[in-house]
């Protein structure tokens, strides 16, 4: 019996009520772990081109792209979110003779869940052959709208606005904001596109549209999306934000917006519009934006309460932007996050049936480069100086020629130039105008790309001295002729330039105050294309048609 009596005896203990100020808690659930994926400034660069390399590896190509996607997905699958900050399709041959029907096709593969609208969703203008309206009936706003209708996921743009209604445009397929759902939690996704949207793209296309201030409209969208239930907000901008490289702290519309919320208020910005990658937090709220052209992806994971549905600002993990490299460093399948990253063969032929129908252009041989010619350098450019005295040569009566340089794409490499590439180089479809100006006028615009934004006005046919470090409209010191004279201030010259900046594109609004304006309806693309073909050699050349000086006066050397 003893054997029974104990027994009894420890049954009672165990069962016994524990106080409650021994009693251990349960452990706090983990939080719901969000993968967000961005991705921006796309310029339809669904193939990985020779200049694309990374670390000597070959980056991009949207056989790749939907592969690392894939990966991070499975990692994930209830919790991912991939988001682009627009600018898809305008810039390569492959995305622009579909006018980005492209793009879009492969992004509804791959499966975004929301796009941005980007400024250079509005370049190709009314459907069909012309970027801007040549008659009355062309509606500028036609490739955009259609674009937009076709894709399976949402475009966003909460500040754009009806210049004569005052109210957000309706769409199809556009909207302020979209409702996601993953594991359980409801998140808002709010689309903002860069304030000055109707100067970076052709002011023609936009005539009708009103791009609103983005703290005003993400105060608004706030409240939409907290009354639909959202407890996480993401703000996805197709504006940026770039990192000052004494203090390290972001700078730039977006660092703004932050700046003017409440920490908490917004859990994370997706940017873009500035083709850098920059990674940080300003009033506390985290932002991410990565390289243009397909060859990155930026990356936050965010951790969520389970019992209140927020996100647990501090322990926000930020990753730095990761290339798409192809492959390892030694040539075999690239990894990422511990998995092996293979090409999707089904993206492979994809491609494939889009490059067949512009292969013949592509392969279009015009001549050679002696060396690579960049396309981005402080002052003029390689690239410009060709564009601007191939635009020079086109009559013998053009005294100066002037191209913007933000519509200068990209770098033209070593050894043949093909059609495809001058595509890229120029990828707009801008005519050449003539117009008078007078000296006055031109020393206006000169001075207006020193100081401006948008970066210097590419010239040939001028010589320009002037000092960064003078106050703004009052840079430039001397301005010359290609005979070494003084540029006249009443003297009529006849300059040759580009129907954007006709047209107050990059704020160039002295161009359309000139007289003997000519529309002569020949596409500067074409111009460059038939000059290096003229040449057969093409060579960077002699720089300098911009002469910075010093605090004395006198000019650096080059």
């Amino acid at each position: 019996m003893r054997w029974l009596v104990s027994l009894l005896w420890f049954g009672c203990v165990a069962c016994q009520v524990v106080p409650a100020d021994k009693q251990v808690e349960p452990a706090t659930e983990p939080p719901v772990k969000i993968t967000v994926i961005g991705t921006s400034d796309f310029h339809g660069a669904l193939e990985s081109k020779k200049g694309k390399r990374v670390g000597g590896r070959k980056v991009g190509g949207i056989d790749i792209i939907a592969a690392y996607f894939e990966s991070i997905r499975a990692a994930n699958k209830d919790g991912f979110i991939l988001l682009d900050a627009g600018d898809l399709y305008q810039g390569t041959l492959i995305s622009a003779a579909s006018e980005g029907r492209a793009v879009i096709e492969f992004y509804n593969e791959i499966g975004y869940d929301a796009v941005a609208v980007g400024n250079h969703e509005f370049d190709f203008g009314p459907v069909g052959y012309h970027s801007t309206p040549a008659n009355p009936d062309d509606d500028p706003l036609g490739v955009i709208k259609l674009r937009i209708a076709e894709a399976n996921f949402p475009f966003l743009a909460a500040n754009i606005n009806d210049r004569t209604t005052k109210k957000p445009v309706s769409w199809k397929n556009l909207y302020g904001h979209t409702i996601l759902t993953r594991k359980g939690i409801k998140i808002g996704v709010i689309g903002l596109i860069s304030q000055d949207t109707s100067l970076i793209t052709n002011p023609k296309n936009v005539a009708s549209l009103q791009f609103e201030p983005l703290v005003k409209t993400i105060k608004q969208e706030l409240v939409k999306v907290r009354q639909a239930g959202a407890t996480v907000v993401i703000v996805l901008a197709h504006a940026g934000v770039r990192t000052d490289q004494k203090t390290g702290k972001l700078s730039g519309p977006i660092a703004e917006l932050a700046q003017a919320l409440k920490p908490g208020e917004v859990d994370l910005i997706v940017a873009g519009h500035e083709h850098v990658a920059c990674n940080g937090k300003v009033n506390k709220i985290p932002i991410i934006q990565t390289w243009a052209k397909g060859v990155s992806f930026s990356r936050a994971e965010l951790p969520i309460s389970k019992k209140t549905g927020r996100v647990i600002s501090d322990q926000v993990v930020l990753h730095s932007s990761e290339f798409f490299v192809r492959t390892d460093k030694k040539g075999g399948p690239a990894k990422y996050a511990g998995r092996t990253i293979n090409p999707s063969t089904h993206f492979v032929k994809k491609l494939k049936k889009f490059k067949q129908s512009v292969d013949h252009l592509d392969r279009i041989e015009l001549g050679r480069a002696a060396k690579t010619m960049q396309h981005q350098t402080v002052l003029d450019s390689p690239v410009g100086n060709l564009v601007t005295d191939a635009m020079r040569a086109t009559d013998s009566s053009i005294d100066i020629s002037m191209y913007n340089s933000g519509g200068l794409r990209t770098s033209i490499q070593k050894g043949v130039v093909t059609y495809g590439r001058i595509y890229e180089v120029v990828p707009f479809d801008n005519n050449i105008i003539t117009v008078s100006l007078t000296g006055a006028q031109i020393r206006e615009i000169v001075e207006h790309g020193l100081s401006g934004p948008y970066g210097v006005m590419e010239i040939s046919g001028l010589s320009v001295v002037f000092n960064s470090k003078a106050p703004t409209g009052k840079r430039c010191m001397k301005i010359t002729t290609l005979d070494g004279q003084e540029l006249d201030e009443k003297k009529l010259y006849t300059v040759a330039t580009n129907d954007f900046v006709l047209s107050g594109g990059d704020g160039y609004h002295v161009f359309a105050q000139g007289s003997n304006i000519r529309n002569t309806h020949t596409l500067i693309r074409e111009v460059v294309a038939r000059y290096i073909k003229e040449k057969g050699t093409i060579a960077p050349g002699k720089t300098g048609r911009y002469k910075p000086v010093n605090d004395s006066g006198a000019s650096k050397k080059k």
